[in-house]
């Protein structure tokens, strides 16, 4: 029996939590803007140790956010666009991760191919992308001697990408045939069908990927459009984490950045998802289902809302850890071979999300009286001291090996800065999960669980003929 994560999830709360005593922040703020590169700092933020962010914007609107770490000779470049699935009009949805897979491409001073020649010859590692509702990020990991080379191609593919008709029929068949494949996922598929029921207004109710009907039908002039408007230099943040200079890297990507155009980016077209009034449910089947499996959501405030420390300690003390009360009552006594329990959070809302996939002979009405009778006790206090210090330790447990690896720790700020629009935001909020008392679990329970409105979809394998 095993414990497993969402599969598209993004442990926020693993990386949440520095204790008070351990953070200084200063708001060094200095107006003062560089006459030889035209960039300014913004502030600096003291970490663990000697680790400090230095925070610079150039005049263009390029955000760039350092933090020297000469623990290893290597560093992490990071370059977070503020733009995402959530971005994209119904019914044209998948362009923002269909950029994801051009950008690996051809540029107009780097042919196809260059790209992965460029990061296995100068010792490159950890190259890859994500598309997620809020962001779009890039990332790769190299010797901390090739940090000039990295920004000069790095630069060179956010204005220069080459778009034609041949790479992009390319690409869209690539991304038809992904979005197949995921789908041939019972759990993924199941999850697409989760978040399409529990949203009925806001975009987050459509598939990050895309449809297959609206990527097939995008023109390149769509394409173009997008890359213009959404990839430019107010619109995004370079995040180098390592063994560097921060004036050095500074100047540097002032240099390779600092003449570029920033656009009239669009804002988000954003539909105010209404109150849910009504328990939503639907059942449905899968060819390669092996397992039944159940889904639950509940609507949340996004991360800034006071209540999010609290809430992502729930998700805890139901599943982390051997005293973890669903871990007792489900995985222990083989009702269920898999289970999770979170707050997932976006930049405009959230859900709490239960999963669990059922052992052969469970039925789905008792599975779902364990989670509501253990929900019920936590609400009505019956836990302990212990168990909460618990599960606060073992948040700060994964803080500290997330600060400690340079990926993970640009992660950190990079989350700050898409949900939040503040690259202090996750350090900002050290401490609450720290202070989060038994009365807090309590109302946040009753509030938005059993006083709310939940969307169940149940998976089934499906019969064979």
């Amino acid at each position: 029996m095993s414990i497993t994560m969402h599969p598209r999830r993004f442990i926020f709360w693993s990386v949440l939590l520095l204790l008070p005593a351990i953070i200084a922040i200063s708001q060094d703020k200095l107006p003062a803007v560089s006459p030889k590169h035209d960039y300014k700092k913004i502030n600096e933020l003291n970490l663990l140790g000697s680790l400090t962010i230095v925070h610079y914007q150039l005049a263009n609107g390029l955000q760039v956010a350092i933090v020297r770490d000469t623990t290893t000779p290597v560093f992490t470049y990071q370059t977070w666009f503020k733009t995402g699935s959530a971005d994209e009009a119904p019914g044209r949805q998948g362009l923002a991760h269909l950029f994801e897979h051009m950008m690996f491409r051809e540029t107009k001073n780097h042919p196809m191919g260059e790209f992965d020649k460029f990061v296995n010859e100068n010792g490159g590692r950890g190259t890859n992308a994500y598309t997620a509702r809020d962001q779009t990020v890039y990332f790769f990991s190299f010797p901390e001697d090739k940090f000039k080379a990295v920004a000069d191609i790095e630069a060179d593919r956010m204005i220069n990408l080459v778009i034609d008709s041949a790479m992009f029929e390319t690409e869209k068949g690539a991304v038809v045939t992904e979005k197949k494949r995921g789908l041939s996922d019972p759990t993924r598929f199941l999850w697409e069908k989760v978040y399409n029921l529990a949203y009925t207004r806001h975009t987050y109710k459509y598939s990050g990927i895309g449809e297959e009907s609206s990527i097939k039908s995008f023109t390149v002039k769509e394409a173009k459009d997008f890359y213009k408007n959404f990839y430019s230099p107010n619109n995004a943040l370079i995040l180098v984490v390592g063994d560097v200079d921060p004036e050095r890297v500074v100047e540097i990507v002032a240099d390779r950045y600092g003449a570029y155009q920033p656009s009239q980016t669009k804002t988000r077209d954003v539909t105010a998802e209404p109150t849910q009034q009504e328990e939503r449910t639907a059942t449905v089947t899968h060819p390669n289902a092996t397992q039944r499996a159940m889904a639950k959501v509940w609507h949340i405030p996004n991360m800034q809302h006071p209540d999010y420390p609290a809430l992502s300690m729930v998700g805890r003390l139901l599943t982390s850890g051997k005293s973890a009360i669903l871990n007792q009552r489900l995985v222990d006594n083989a009702k269920v071979t898999s289970l999770f329990s979170d707050a997932y959070m976006s930049k405009d809302m959230g859900t709490f999300e239960f999963y669990v996939q059922l052992s052969d002979g469970e039925s789905y009405e008792d599975i779902e009286k364990v989670f509501h009778d253990s929900m019920t006790e936590l609400a009505d206090g019956n836990i302990s001291d212990d168990q909460i210090q618990i599960v606060k330790n073992n948040i700060l447990k994964d803080l500290y090996r997330s600060v400690t690896n340079p990926s993970s720790l640009a992660g950190l700020l990079g989350d700050g800065y898409i949900y939040a629009d503040d690259l202090a935001f996750q350090i900002n909020v050290a401490g609450q999960i720290d202070k989060v008392t038994r009365d807090d679990i309590k109302r946040v329970i009753t509030k938005y669980i059993l006083n709310g409105r939940s969307t169940t979809v149940k998976l089934e394998p499906e019969k064979k003929s």
